[in-house]
């Protein structure tokens, strides 16, 4: 058998079944025993008080004087005695005045012969009537003159008092007693006694044999407990080989949650949980890197083509070109053209960033309608001769920054403006009650008829750097950033942005803004 590991958990599972197991059984033993004990001994005290009761009221209660006491002794004895019992008479003051293993010669029957209860059978006339009365050879056990008179003046007729004393031979006896006289003011006490070793030795038996029981039952439960616990523990050992196995590469991996164990399997369900969150880490992990790396790309490409423009110009003017005021001229410009591209790009840059980091923003309460119609020159030069129309016939008081609700138009319809036709291209702007499930809310609603978005990107075109037409030529100059700035402003005003698309149809976007 493999040996167990004193920190595993099988250990201190088997180890505390164990020590509950030694202690119930020792507690069901001790609690045995004490009945065992309790139900011999009162056993013995129900004999020792049914050879008293051979005595009636009336002869106890008329020995009520020291003497009659002595007188009757003799009698007494032998109406109590019997086989394996001790007998004796105890007077007022405590002292034992005869016994049934001595001779008393002070005590003789009318007929003057004189009684021996040690040494041979003795006759004592009640009446007219000879009673034979056994040899009796059980040894009196005997208390302090104090104790006797302590028992003497207890209340009732001392049934259920008993005591467990030794005798002159070491050898323990249960002792029972009855007043002799008034119950008040006794003049005496019978005391009977016998031997308890017949108990001692069943309740010694009774241990042994329940030691022997008990040792079965611990061997017995200790095959069954490490059986048991093995069957308990394999759903735990299974998880830790399927766990050993997972790794970067194999993060699909789940463990069972069917082992109708419920704390295994809500461990299984939290792992699993565990396992998923990692594994959708490491994969927007690598989208986001290779994102990053496509960015890097787009804009060490964007960068490239400015600055070489700007590089060439200025060596071109350098050479003597800026003496030709045409050739000046043309120089100038490109290179105001190129830094203002390098400008846009990295502003946009700054603002997603300071998004990110959720900066608060100056926000005042402003008609949607006003910011529109404050833009519109700024949007039909950027239009050119593509056709803008208006439909601003809801009123709507929003809580906004003006400013960046601004950004947002100029960003969609600059979108707009790249993916319509120069000529035939329209751009409407809407403002309209939003539906019942966004009944406190207003929706700004800009649609083209350009070429739309295919289907399969439309869950990408608000990510950062994101390109629906990787390789189309870039003459607008985007970096795939707009986008991504009007989803940033929108949600931090607490928005919601939408699109809806068909290739070749045109494309809505829809920005809900909470009313004022």
């Amino acid at each position: 058998m493999k040996k167990i590991k004193t920190n595993s958990l099988k250990y201190k599972i088997l180890s505390r079944f164990f020590i509950i197991l030694i202690l119930l059984l020792v507690i069901i033993e001790i609690s045995q025993y004490f009945t065992m004990k309790k139900y011999l001994y009162s056993s013995k005290e129900q004999l020792l008080q049914s050879r008293l009761h051979n005595l009636s009221t009336d002869e106890l209660l008329g020995a009520e004087t020291p003497e009659s006491v002595s007188q009757n002794a003799a009698y007494f004895i032998s109406k109590v005695i019997d086989e394996s019992m001790s007998v004796s008479i105890i007077d007022a003051t405590g002292n034992i005045i005869t016994k049934s293993n001595t001779t008393n010669k002070d005590l003789r029957p009318s007929t003057d012969k004189e009684i021996d209860i040690l040494d041979k059978s003795y006759y004592l006339p009640p009446g007219n009537n000879l009673h034979k009365i056994n040899k009796v050879i059980i040894p009196v056990p005997k208390m302090s003159d104090y104790d006797y008179k302590k028992i003497m003046y207890l209340d009732g007729i001392l049934e259920g008092n008993y005591r467990i004393l030794k005798d002159e031979n070491k050898d323990w006896q249960i002792v029972v007693w009855s007043k002799i006289g008034n119950l008040k003011s006794p003049s005496g006490l019978i005391q009977v006694s016998t031997t308890i070793t017949d108990v001692n030795a069943i309740l010694y038996r009774q241990i042994y044999v329940y030691i022997g029981i008990s040792i079965l039952i611990v061997f017995i439960g200790g095959v069954l407990g490490i059986l048991t616990v093995n069957r308990t523990l394999r759903p735990l050992y299974n998880m830790t080989s399927t766990v050993e196995q997972i790794n970067v590469d194999v993060l699909d991996t789940r463990l069972p949650v069917n082992t109708e164990q419920i704390e295994v399997d809500k461990l299984s369900t939290a792992f699993n949980n565990m396992i998923e969150r990692i594994e959708i880490s490491f994969q927007t992990e690598h989208y986001i890197r290779e994102k990053m790396r496509q960015f890097v790309s787009d804009a060490s490409h964007e960068l490239r083509t400015p600055l070489t423009s700007i590089h060439g110009f200025v060596e071109v003017l350098l050479r003597g070109a800026a003496k030709d005021e045409k050739k000046l001229g043309l120089g100038l410009n490109t290179i105001l053209s190129e830094s203002e591209r390098l400008t846009k790009l990295v502003n946009d840059l700054l603002f997603l960033t300071k998004s990110d980091q959720q900066v608060p923003i100056e926000m005042n309460t402003t008609n949607l309608k006003d910011i529109v119609k404050e833009i519109y020159p700024q949007l039909q030069m950027m239009a050119e001769k593509r056709k803008i129309e208006l439909d601003l016939n809801y009123n709507a008081l929003i809580y906004v920054n003006a400013n960046q609700i601004k950004q947002v138009i100029f960003n969609l319809v600059q979108n707009a403006v790249q993916h319509t036709d120069e000529k035939y291209g329209v751009i409407n702007i809407a403002i309209e009650s939003s539906e019942k499930s966004l009944a406190n809310c207003v929706t700004l609603k800009i649609t083209d008829n350009g070429t739309g978005i295919p289907k399969e990107h439309l869950n990408n075109i608000f990510d950062r750097f994101f390109r629906s037409e990787s390789h189309r030529s870039r003459k607008h100059g985007g970096y795939g950033l707009g986008l991504s700035i009007v989803k940033s402003i929108v949600e931090a005003h607490n928005g919601r942005i939408e699109v809806k698309s068909d290739l070749k149809q045109g494309t809505t976007f829809l920005i809900h803004l909470e009313k004022k």
